[in-house]
Parts: C-alpha cells; structure tokens; sequence
C-alpha cells in the first residue's frame, strides 16, 4: 500500500486498524477500518475528501471488499467531511447528529473560507506571544489543519446519514461483530461509538483521547464522565482507537475522565478567586496534564469553562 501524508494505518487485532492523523496534514481527526469476515467498515472519514478517498482505498486493498458501512460518531467536520469519497456506502449515524447536520444551512463557501481565514490570523497571532514551545508547536499544526481545510472547502458537500439509530445497532459478521451504540452526548450532544466484543477494541470517537485535551466547547461535562463511566463498568476493553492521539489502552478512559473533572474544578476555582483568567492561564497546564497533546486546546476549554462558572456566579 502506498504510503500518504494524511494518516498512517496500525493494526490493533486480526481485522482492525487505526487509521491516525499525521498531525497538520489537514485530516485532523482518526478514523477506523473493520473487516467483519464479510463486511467493511469505516468509522469517520477525516476532515479532507482527499484524505477521505485514500481512507476508502486503504480499506478495499486490507479488505478485498468496498465499505459497505460508514459511522459517523458525531457532527465534528473532522469525523465527516471525508463522507463524500464513500460513493455507494451506507451513512449511520445517531438520529441526533444527523438531525443536527440536517438543521444546519446550506453551506456558503465564500463565508466558511473567510471564517476560516480569520481563525488562522488569530492563531497566528496566539503563536507570535506564545512562549511555551509545546503550545507554539501545538499551534503551528492547527494552524497547517485549517490552511488545508481553507483550499478544500470549495470541493465538500455535506453527506448525511441514511441510517439512523437511537441507542444500539449491532453489525454481524461472519468473524466479528460491531456494536454501533450511544449512551447520549457528552463531547457533543450525540455521541456514538463502536466496541468491538471479540477483540476487545473501542472506536471512540472523541469521547476519548490518547493523551491529548479534549476540546469541551460543545460538550456537557457531567454527562460525560457518565458516559465514561459506564463504558468503563459494562465494556471489557484491551484497546482503544481514539479520536485524536495515539492509539492506547483501557486507562485513556479512566485518563479522560479524571482530566475532564480536574479541569472543571480547577475553572471553578479561578472563577471563583479575584484573578483574571490571563492570571491562571499564565500557570500553565495542569499536571499531570501538561505533556498531552493539542496543547493549546487547554486555554479553549479553561477560557469556555472560566466563562461559564462567572456566569453561573451572576444568576
């Protein structure tokens, strides 16, 4: 298979590969190929068509088959815009991810680049008077992301789900199975998932990460953890494919949940003091918190979080 600089493909168990994001090659989010014995499936296509398409031909050459399913796990552009490249696949998604893309406008091109092309101006400033080396690095990856996603936004077209389902949707396979399910919305407000019973794996999307902060903006922070905790306490998992970062183990669960409650607590406090929310972000990342990736992504949370608990303090 021919190498590209979009992604690179590890196989985590007999018929299972993670497909993950060389970082600012615009393909932003990971993706999975699953050979069932006699069905394809891929979870989430990137955020590039063109990232999408060696996606699908990644996955006929390792399954001899076309895809034949496509999960979205929720509305991100960096977990569907590839959906396009998937010609004759069938789209599932949870009813309220595709119910929140179908309420969505019709896309403006020429609007979306010119947001996009503010984003990267202000990025571009945050890394000029950014001093910690792992967010200036953190930032030139964003920043190389949206560079690519701005040339491509002409050629996406938004492809919805056909299927849709509501808490659990079970493939068969003739070697393995994929438990599509949902246990609601936690970094979005409709999150799914694939867990793979034979082999012990989890596709999880964005619930869970590989040692990297996990952008909040969208999500309910409570119902998170709960939706951690019982992936934790009813899915026996050996493996993890998550939606950004390495591939890891069973504690990236346990790793997620405790970053998403420190952070809560740490906001609240800062929310709570005198100080500004420059002063507590000038004390850098949380330990033990400090070494993940997408480094940046913690001043996002924290300003969200920070913003959050002073206005709870005004009601």
């Amino acid at each position: 298979m021919e190498d590209n600089h979009y992604f690179t493909l590890e196989q985590v168990a007999e018929g299972v590969w993670a497909a993950i994001v060389v970082p600012g090659s615009g393909a932003l989010g990971n993706a999975a190929i699953l050979d069932l014995g006699d069905i394809t499936i891929v979870v989430d296509t990137f955020m590039l068509p063109e990232a999408g398409s060696l996606l699908r031909q990644a996955a006929v050459n390792l399954t001899g088959r076309e895809v034949e399913y496509v999960v979205n796990t929720h509305f991100h552009g960096d977990h569907h815009y590839g959906n396009q490249a998937f010609v004759g696949s069938t789209f599932v998604s949870t009813a309220g991810t595709r119910d929140f893309l179908n309420g969505l406008e019709s896309l403006d091109y020429e609007k979306w680049q010119l947001a996009i092309r503010e984003q990267i101006v202000a990025l571009t400033h945050s890394k000029a008077i950014q001093t910690d080396e792992r967010v200036r690095q953190a930032l030139t990856y964003e920043i190389s992301d949206k560079e690519h996603l701005y040339v491509s936004v002409p050629t996406i077209r938004r492809v919805l789900a056909s299927m849709t389902f509501t808490d659990r949707f079970v493939i068969h396979g003739s070697k393995r199975t994929a438990e599509v399910m949902t246990w609601g919305g936690g970094h979005t407000m409709s999150d799914a998932f694939v867990y793979i019973p034979e082999d012990k794996v989890l596709v999880a999307g964005d619930l869970v990460l590989g040692k990297s902060h996990p952008a909040m903006l969208h999500g309910n922070s409570e119902s998170w953890v709960a939706i951690l905790d019982q992936i934790g306490n009813e899915l026996e998992v050996n493996c993890v494919i998550p939606g950004h970062g390495p591939v890891t183990g069973s504690e990236s669960i346990t790793e997620m949940k405790n970053y998403i409650k420190d952070i809560e607590i740490y906001a609240k406090k800062a929310a709570d003091s005198d100080q500004s929310i420059d002063f507590w972000l000038d004390q850098g990342d949380l330990e033990p918190y400090d070494s993940w990736l997408l480094s940046h992504v913690f001043e996002w949370n924290l300003r969200h979080l920070f913003k959050k608990y002073q206005v709870a303090k005004m009601v």
